[in-house]
């Protein structure tokens, strides 16, 4: 190799370690995201959307979004009469884009699994163990509304913003579903017992009515209409019938 391809391969080399070096200085951060600059595994910043730099190959970007999330969280709990409920809860948060730094010191990037889930799990478990199981349906939205609340005073000062959360589903044991059936066809039962047993009041009241008001001369007009217009063969005396003697 002669010195003009020496330089060459010099200049080439040169040029490839520019090019990685550049590649390696700057990064983007996309819009509703942050970064989270680390310098040998200390936090250095915290980088805002667009086009930033840093030291190449010392500085280490980690992405957080600060977009809302909608977290899904099914669950089995018991009302307070010990009847099992299955629910499904749907969250939605967001991270506070001016708390990234103390959320990544405390919870890295796992905030969900750390922080979220089992807080919002042992909330919904308290506050539907305050329940009967009947009241449940009834009062869905109030008990929405008081996880919620609960939730957003457990997290308050962690970086979390509560937007809303609601019981999106709900579903009671075979056993209830079976013993709401049961007491169903009972009270079906008992209301047409007592329909009938009203219909037979009313119809023995009416014949006592009819009874009372038939006086002699109806039933012997009655009785002539019905006739076939032959006498009794055999008379033991008395009056004939069906002729009123004044």
């Amino acid at each position: 190799m002669n010195k003009k391809q020496s330089q060459y391969l010099i200049w080439g080399i040169i040029t490839l370690a520019a090019i990685i070096v550049a590649a390696n200085s700057f990064y983007t951060i996309d819009t509703g995201e942050r970064g989270v600059v680390l310098r040998l595994g200390r936090l250095m910043a915290i980088a805002d959307e667009g086009l930033n730099a840093k030291v190449p190959f010392v500085d280490n970007v980690t992405k957080l979004s600060v977009r809302d999330r909608n977290l899904s969280l099914k669950s089995e709990v018991s009302s307070s009469d010990i009847q099992t409920i299955a629910v499904d809860v749907s969250l939605v948060y967001s991270v506070d884009a001016t708390r990234v730094d103390k959320i990544f010191q405390t919870y890295s990037t796992r905030i969900e699994e750390t922080l979220i889930r089992p807080t919002l799990s042992e909330k919904i478990n308290a506050v539907i163990a305050e329940y009967p199981i009947e009241k449940f349906v009834e009062k869905r939205a109030e008990i929405s509304n008081r996880i919620k609340s609960s939730f957003t005073v457990q997290v308050d000062g962690t970086g979390i913003q509560v937007k809303s959360l609601l019981i999106t589903n709900h579903d009671f044991s075979g056993e209830f579903n079976k013993a709401i059936e049961d007491k169903k066809i009972a009270e079906q039962g008992a209301q047409a017992a007592k329909f009938t047993l009203e219909r037979m009041k009313l119809e023995a009241e009416a014949q006592k009515i009819k009874q009372a008001s038939l006086s002699n001369m109806v039933l012997q007009e009655m009785a002539i209409n019905k006739w076939d217009g032959h006498l009794p063969t055999y008379f033991s005396g008395g009056q004939l019938p069906f002729i009123t003697i004044k």
